[in-house]
């Protein structure tokens, strides 16, 4: 509603009535009656007939109508306009990120960036490695972070950052790991055919984990007895720490890293199936050809001077 005395003659027009146009511009009825009446005298002519109940507009006041709704719909256009503008001026970074990656990222490299470009506003947008990827080839985000392997992608730039293991873990108790010590840096190599009697905890679709751990396993001719789908890396942790001690998960070492305990990790197991462990690359990524706004410049190049760890 138009609150500006400019338009109370709109809604005098339109409900006819002094008292109920007072009521829905929620000022008082004499109040309401003065600014007509000095509307008339400003004008020198009169607006409305009082002489009826309800009131009527005079052709004068009709005429007067007609311009102040075209004034109220110019100033609607204008108003549109000027936000519309101040919108295109104001400088904006959309970035995406891994949900189980986003804490480490947020935390130690937005902040910098932020406190050195205030001017910059940043929306972070939460996804899996693939959901941000595919945001980014749609130009729905600026620039993405995610796992990507060493394949290339079709229209999308990607810069590794830094490079990741993807650990076999088992239980401690589990017979495939032959009471052997293992760390995460220090993994075991077994038969991936032991792997083939074993429960194996898979990752949905939707995560790039899922296609990583299925390419891998084709490779080495591994066929799981029994798979069940968890895309909660902690459950996964837990489920094979209180299982029957027969089951297996691929997990990023970075969740061994940064949040389990040490006390539970002593209680698993680390396998390789090859001569070294597998790795991924936690990558920067943006859509080829597209032109970089400055934030974007500024952002992807401190990214990459500083080849922060994330």
């Amino acid at each position: 509603m138009y609150t500006g005395r400019k338009y109370y003659f709109i809604t005098i027009a339109e409900t006819l009535n002094i008292t109920r146009s007072a009521q829905r511009l929620m000022v008082s009825q004499p109040s309401l009656t003065q600014y007509l009446n000095k509307l008339e005298a400003d004008l020198d002519i009169k607006l409305v007939d009082r002489s009826f109940t309800p009131l009527r507009l005079t052709e004068a006041g009709r005429i007067y109508y007609e311009y102040l709704l075209h004034e109220r719909e110019a100033e609607d256009a204008l108003n549109a306009s000027l936000k519309k503008l101040k919108a295109s001026q104001r400088s904006s970074l959309l970035i995406g990120i891994p949900l189980q990656k986003s804490h480490e990222l947020a935390s130690r490299v937005i902040p910098d960036f932020a406190q050195e470009h205030p001017e910059i506003n940043i929306s972070i947008w939460e996804g899996t490695s693939q959901t941000v990827r595919e945001r980014v080839l749609k130009g729905e985000l600026d620039i993405g972070f995610g796992h990507t392997m060493d394949e290339t992608y079709e229209n999308c730039l990607i810069r590794p950052l830094n490079r990741e293991k993807i650990l076999l873990i088992c239980s401690r108790n589990n017979p495939i790991a032959g009471g052997r010590p293992s760390t995460p840096r220090e993994t075991i190599q077994i038969d991936p055919q032991l792997l083939n009697s074993q429960l194996f905890y898979q990752m949905a679709e939707e995560y790039y984990l899922y296609e990583v751990e299925s390419r891998h396993m084709r490779m080495h001719g591994v066929r799981p007895r029994r798979i069940t789908v968890m895309s909660n890396l902690l459950a996964i942790i837990a489920s094979i720490i209180e299982g029957d001690g027969d089951s297996f998960a691929y997990m990023p070492d970075y969740v061994m890293q940064e949040l389990w305990p040490n006390s539970v990790m002593d209680r698993l197991s680390y396998l390789r199936i090859d001569r070294t462990d597998l790795e991924w690359n936690f990558s920067m990524f943006r859509r080829q050809g597209a032109p970089m706004t400055g934030p974007m410049k500024l952002f992807w190049s401190r990214v990459m001077d500083t080849c922060c760890k994330v």
